[in-house]
């Protein structure tokens, strides 16, 4: 059987999202263009590989079974490719965790000012799911908070590119709705509740630490099939609080309010990992863009943000070298 790469890639992403609107963008054609090709790659293999709800997408268990071995193909065929290809002309490989979040806003400066330039993105949700890769050199780059993760190298070098301000996600009917903002305090009558995933990320252990300095109670459950089933999975915690990235819209929610933190504000440290040698020679025009774009990202006043203490570090380091290792 001869399989076709673009469609295999469709699914590929596809699962990766468990969103065909996302997944039509990242891959730059429709969504109904996605439909057509994953039906294509279903009828080839003669099975099902999604179970789509309306508010939800599934894998089907023969999609759990396909998804690893599609994505060896994936990359079997990346690996030809740079086998032949001048790494000048190689795209760059970012892994940005989501296309929600902080490291995509920095992407998107970098095609604003070159709007040509080869790239190649993948989300594989966490700076730990992401290391492998990079060590493999399947990417060139990830981003994520560089302490409490697992796989972490002496090859690799970082540097903290944005401090991200979090913000309490509540329903409309929460008691807390209809406050401008809120002390971290104020969440310990309802707690705290975060989707969980199975394999534990560098977020979690942040929101971990966050709740035991100020005493929250945190409850972690269940995985979010797509921004839908979040929203749902949030209203029926009641007057649970959900932590999330200022940097994340929920504004087509309109029956849930995102409230600033304050007194002090915690903050998420976001850092872009790449290896130290043999590197893709576009890494190094990121980092500079990294540093150019400090003064609106990492800009805080001490004493008004929070930080695990092991990230702290990281506030010295910023306007430095970008090869501090965490400790």
């Amino acid at each position: 059987m001869d399989l076709d790469l673009a469609l295999v890639r469709s699914f590929a992403i596809t699962a990766d999202e468990l969103h065909f609107r996302r997944a039509a963008e990242r891959l730059c054609i429709t969504q109904q263009a996605l439909s057509q090709r994953i039906r294509r790659l279903e009828l080839l293999l003669g099975v099902s590989l999604f179970v789509r709800g309306n508010r939800s997408v599934a894998l089907t268990d023969e999609g759990q079974r396909f998804l690893e071995p599609a994505r060896r193909v994936l990359e079997a065929a990346e690996a030809a490719v740079r086998a032949v290809q001048p790494r000048e002309r190689r795209p760059l490989r970012v892994d940005v965790v989501d296309g929600r979040l902080a490291p995509l806003r920095l992407i998107r400066k970098l095609l604003e000012e070159d709007p040509d330039l080869p790239l190649n993105m993948s989300m594989r949700q966490s700076l730990g799911a992401a290391l492998p890769a990079l060590a493999r050199d399947e990417i060139d780059t990830a981003f994520g908070r560089v302490h409490d993760v697992q796989g972490w190298s002496a090859e690799f070098a970082h540097r903290l590119v944005r401090l991200e301000p979090l913000r309490a996600l509540v329903p409309g009917t929460h008691p807390l709705a209809d406050r401008d903002e809120l002390r971290i305090a104020d969440l310990r009558a309802g707690g705290i509740w975060q989707a969980r995933y199975g394999v534990t990320s560098e977020w979690e252990h942040y929101v971990r630490r966050l709740a035991d300095a100020f005493d929250l109670s945190l409850t972690l459950s269940g995985a979010a099939l797509s921004d839908e089933h979040f929203v749902e999975r949030l209203w029926s915690h009641g007057d649970m609080a959900c932590l999330v990235g200022a940097d994340v819209s929920y504004g087509d929610s309109p029956d849930i309010r995102s409230i600033p933190l304050v007194d002090p504000t915690p903050v998420y440290p976001w850092s872009m990992v790449w290896r130290r040698q043999a590197g893709h020679p576009l890494v190094e025009r990121l980092v500079s863009l990294a540093k150019r774009s400090a003064g609106d990202w990492l800009t805080h006043v001490p004493g008004e943000i929070w930080l695990p203490v092991p990230d702290r570090a990281l506030l010295r380091g910023a306007a430095v070298a970008a090869d501090v290792l965490p400790g």
